[in-house]
């Protein structure tokens, strides 16, 4: 009987698994995502639909339209106009942390490298500009503050190649003394990263190094002029007359994004972005007590341009959840502890200000968590269990023998050939 039992633990043991494996095992989309139902990656359906529903409901005119739902790299959820097609605004600043994490990852600065070690005349007037750091650019502690000229109907804060060029008053001193949400900082950062650092266009880069390994393949990146040569991409998002808004592509392809991070920057085995750069810039790296203009925002609650749950902007998220925001409609969350990546995009911004977005996120997020917990309680139909007997010196799998004494041949109720269900 002690090698029955010893068979019998073995055996049980693999059953859990295997089970474990095909509820967590990640997948990585080809061509598309591959789908897959709610439920067969635990998740709840009619809950799942009651989320969707109050989305739809109360996120304004496009409300779950572009909505796209990945888990475990599964499509569990589309909306009716996933594959529309527009800009992300500020969302494109993930696009610029991804690629200075690149040039990190390549040794070719730091996050502590000077600004002034690549633009040295940065600092002929404005003697605080000696202070600014890569990090302090892009975490928006840099108070950077170029001339804002050309301000007109459709470029409410100025041309960017304008202030990314002529350096003015600082918004803050010293760097990282304070937090201020400000473009200027992003794009100072993009000319940098691209002009001095990579001697290659943002868009280049990160097509090569990120979207095409991905396959992410409908995207652009917006261009607002030229800089020292070179085509200047909209690092920021910025709302302007060109380049209007930076990166424009699908909720399915930002999806790619997300899942690259969720998985800390490993792609079908490759390691495209170090894992250790995307902890860094999904984790909280303003301090919850600095002051500034945007500490209400900001301070606790902010990466390397993601947005993080640091201080619990969405209390039924996840600790771990953190995510890239742009005017106020296209967003896309990446929770790890769900394993789950949540795309919602849009033409028309979410009512209210910013806290009023942040109660209806987390409204959402408080009905996936109980999808979650729905199906983990019996929400929906489970497998079924391996149940584990003896039978005399036999030992047997849901009533089958599979097992006996001096035997090595027989079932092994883990390996699928039985009824699960």
């Amino acid at each position: 009987m002690n090698t029955i039992a010893t068979v019998m633990a073995a055996v049980s043991v693999s059953a859990l698994g295997a089970r474990a494996d095909s509820q967590s095992k990640t997948v990585f989309p080809a061509a598309d995502w591959q789908v897959a139902s709610p439920e067969s990656q635990g998740v709840d359906p009619a809950k799942l639909k009651a989320a969707v529903a109050y989305m739809d409901d109360n996120f304004g005119a496009d409300g779950a339209k572009e909505l796209v739902i990945i888990r475990s790299g599964y499509l569990i959820w589309t909306g009716p106009d996933s594959d529309s097609y527009h800009e992300l605004y500020s969302a494109t600043k993930v696009f610029t942390s991804t690629v200075l994490g690149l040039l990190i990852d390549d040794g070719k600065c730091t996050l502590d490298t000077l600004a002034v070690e690549h633009l040295p005349n940065l600092d002929d007037r404005q003697p605080a500009y000696a202070e600014i750091r890569l990090r302090h650019l892009a975490s928006m502690t840099g108070g950077y503050r170029g001339r804002v000229a050309n301000v007109t109907p459709g470029q409410k804060w100025g041309d960017p190649i304008v202030y990314v060029t002529t350096p003015d008053t600082p918004e803050l001193e010293p760097a990282g003394s304070q937090v201020a949400y400000n473009d200027h900082d992003v794009h100072l950062l993009g000319r940098i990263l691209a002009t001095r650092i990579a001697k290659e266009p943002l868009k280049d880069l990160f097509m090569r190094r990120i979207a095409d390994p991905i396959g992410m393949s409908r995207w652009d990146w917006g261009v607002c002029g030229t800089v020292d040569g070179m085509v200047h991409y909209n690092a920021a998002g910025t709302p302007t007359l060109k380049g209007n808004g930076g990166i424009q592509t699908t909720p399915r392809e930002l999806a790619r994004l997300g899942h690259l991070y969720l998985n800390r920057g490993r792609w079908k085995g490759k390691q495209l972005l170090s894992a250790s750069l995307v902890d860094e810039a999904t984790t909280t790296q303003v301090p919850a007590a600095l002051p500034g203009r945007s500490s209400s925002l900001l301070s606790g609650a902010y990466g390397f341009y993601w947005w993080t749950n640091g201080k619990r902007r969405w209390p039924a998220a996840p600790p771990k959840t953190y995510a890239a925001q742009g005017a106020g409609a296209n967003f896309c969350f990446v929770i790890p502890e769900w394993n789950m990546i949540v795309v919602r995009m849009g033409n028309s911004g979410l009512p209210g200000a910013s806290g009023q977005q942040d109660q209806l996120w987390n409204t959402f997020f408080a009905k996936m968590a109980d999808a979650l917990r729905s199906a983990r309680q019996g929400g929906h139909p489970k497998k079924r269990k391996t149940e584990v007997s003896t039978r005399g010196e036999a030992f047997c799998g849901n009533g089958r023998v599979s097992y006996s004494a001096g035997s090595t041949a027989g079932n092994d109720p883990a390996d699928g050939s039985e009824d699960d269900g």
